[in-house]
């Protein structure tokens, strides 16, 4: 009862931890019923179970008629309704016999030392009930919860620290899978293999094998077939018992949760490695002048990232090993307590080419110079966090209650809001947006918007096609969300919680158009006059329109035109941009089809290397 007050008018938090209580009885329900029925508790101690009535502060009155009416005007105002003594004893009831702590009454207090007079009898019947449905635990006398409700209430009752645990990656594994990202920083996937190999742990060909073995073995992990550095343990492994997790080398991270990094940087990674293997395939060797020449141009060339909401930092260092020893990442985060924790999670993965900054993204100048070379943007903006199964928001079933509608609209309208500020910024050319939310409002909703905004539409942002965004994953965004346009909706991202992760969505936006320094376009001349501002695909066609006219690349000589006097007379000219996504490109042999080959191998190569090492 002293916890149900306190969840009433204490902590935010409380109700929480309450609600997994009555969760837990419930489970027990049929049994506590069968045990009070046995033992007639009810009938010997009609008394007992009668709950008291509570009064918050009797009012300061002399009069015992005045104190009455007083109470009666208080509860009428607020009616408190009062267990009943059945309720009342299931709970008791649960608390004593299944309950870690058991009855948390003072030992003196009347209502234990009855209770306890009983629990004799009350075990001995206990044990005689699991005898007759053949079971060996308490648990095996519980009912079984929806699936759903019963990852819901997993880890209710830590509070805030669940929460941040959650965002962190440090919380239980989701389902049946513990997700680790082999931090590149520190170590690689070979030599993370390796290690696993030599402490006894068997490799499966795919998650789901491994989840199937691990029903029977508990050393077991697979190899992630979507984000390279991914690795898939038992929900049930301790990670405190691995070495590479409490030096920085493994990172608890939710597959969800890595899907912002690698698309927002797969292709740069790519790149690189189609550098090293035609390095590696040359077959020359490199003289000093011309290594020093290809770090300088690898310095300069670096990508730049900026997460406009870093903390607690895990999405932060997987762009940092992904952008490489030349790449740079700035990290904003406003809260000064989150702040610290982003900083001690730079400083355990070992990212030196993180710049944290404590600052509100929004504050930031777009056209400020010290940001002009950011090309690279991750938005993952506080959001309703109904994926996130510790919370219950997803248990409502296909839009938020009425009561929570104005928060997700709140929610949504800050989401435009920092994801237009993030591509607005002058050096911007990719920027990938992510929530830990189910809800359309703040996913295709929240992309629509933006995609409906002339001022992106002008500057030639699009929605990066599938083939650069998970192109094998399955499940993408909603067709009907997106104004039934079903290219839009397969170049999104959707995770649920039956897909071993968090609910989560991405999206990627990407410029068409490379920008000048200045977002403005100058007028240019042609023909010697000056002709309106005009947008770089109509600059563009005007060049070789005056080419051709020279005899020049554009074409052969033409007849000369009168000079162009108005900008629609080349915008006739020019197809009118279309907004979506950004049409696929042909395919040609170069740096990502050389490292999707490697990877193709190499992973040929472990198959091999599994299926010698079953038949030994």
């Amino acid at each position: 009862m002293a916890e149900a007050k306190r969840a009433k008018f204490g902590k935010e938090g409380e109700a929480s931890r309450f609600l997994k209580v009555i969760v837990e009885v419930l489970k027990f329900r049929p049994h506590l019923q069968h045990l009070l029925t046995h033992s007639k508790l009810l009938e010997v101690e009609p008394t007992l179970f009668i709950a008291p009535v509570w009064a918050d502060a009797a009012p300061k009155v002399r009069s015992a008629a005045a104190v009455t009416k007083e109470l009666n005007r208080k509860t009428a105002k607020k009616p408190r309704p009062t267990p009943t003594p059945i309720s009342l004893a299931t709970v008791m009831l649960h608390d004593l016999l299944f309950a870690k702590r058991g009855l948390t009454l003072p030992k003196e207090h009347k209502l234990r030392k009855k209770l306890e007079k009983y629990k004799p009898a009350l075990d001995k019947e206990n044990e005689k009930e699991k005898k007759r449905r053949k079971v060996s635990s308490n648990e095996g006398l519980q009912i079984p919860l929806p699936e759903n409700v019963a990852s819901a209430i997993e880890g209710i009752g830590k509070g805030k620290k669940k929460a941040h645990d959650a965002e962190a990656g440090e919380a239980d594994g989701v389902g049946e899978v513990r997700w680790l990202r082999v931090n590149t920083l520190k170590w690689t996937v070979e030599a993370a293999v390796e290690w696993f190999e030599e402490q006894r742990w068997e490799l499966y060909e795919n998650v789901e094998s491994m989840i199937e073995a691990a029903k029977e073995k508990s050393k077991v992990y697979a190899l992630d077939a979507h984000i390279e550095p991914l690795l898939a343990l038992p929900s049930t492994v301790s990670l405190p018992s691995l070495q590479p997790f409490t030096d920085g080398r493994l990172i608890a991270q939710d597959k969800a949760s890595c899907m912002p990094a690698w698309v927002l940087l797969s292709e740069v990674l790519a790149e690189e490695y189609a550098e090293q293997e035609r390095l590696a395939n040359s077959g020359k060797s490199e003289s000093f002048a011309e290594a020093d020449a290809r770090q300088e141009r690898r310095k300069k060339n670096g990508v730049k990232v900026l997460d406009a909401t870093a903390a607690p930092g895990n999405k932060t260092t997987m762009a940092a090993a992904m952008s490489g020893e030349m790449g740079k990442v700035v990290a904003i985060e406003r809260d000064a307590g989150r702040f610290k924790v982003l900083k001690s999670m730079c400083q355990k993965a070992g990212a030196t080419n993180v710049t944290p900054m404590n600052t509100d993204f929004l504050s930031i100048d777009p056209q400020d110079i010290k940001f002009k070379n950011i090309s690279h943007f991750l938005v993952d903006p506080s959001c309703s966090g109904s994926g996130i199964p510790s919370r219950l928001d997803h248990l409502i079933p296909e839009a938020p209650e009425e009561e929570q509608a104005q928060r997700i609209r709140a929610l949504s309208n800050f989401q435009v809001t920092i994801l237009s500020h993030a591509m607005r910024f002058t050096g911007a050319r990719r920027v990938v947006y992510s929530t830990c939310s189910i809800w359309a409002q703040e996913d295709e909703g929240v992309v629509m918007r933006i995609l409906a905004k002339k001022e992106f539409q002008e500057k030639g942002w699009t929605l990066a096609p599938r083939d650069e965004v998970l192109p094998t994953w399955e499940r993408r965004g909603i067709v009907e969300e997106c104004g039934g346009d079903a290219t839009i909706a397969d170049s999104l991202v959707r995770c649920l919680p039956e897909d071993q992760s968090n609910g989560f969505f991405v999206a990627c936006f990407v410029r068409g158009e490379p920008a000048s320094g200045d977002d403005s376009v100058a007028a240019i001349e042609v023909d010697g006059e000056a002709a309106p501002e005009l947008t770089h695909a109509e600059r563009q066609e005007a060049f070789k329109a005056k080419s051709r006219q020279k005899g020049g690349k554009g074409g052969p000589k033409a007849p000369v035109v009168k000079p162009v006097k108005e900008a629609s007379a080349v915008r006739a000219k020019v197809e009118a941009p279309k907004v979506g996504v950004q049409k696929k490109k042909a395919a040609v042999p170069g740096k990502k089809a050389a490292y999707l080959a490697e990877k193709k191998r190499k992973n040929e190569e472990r198959e091999r290397a599994g299926k010698k090492a079953k038949s030994e």
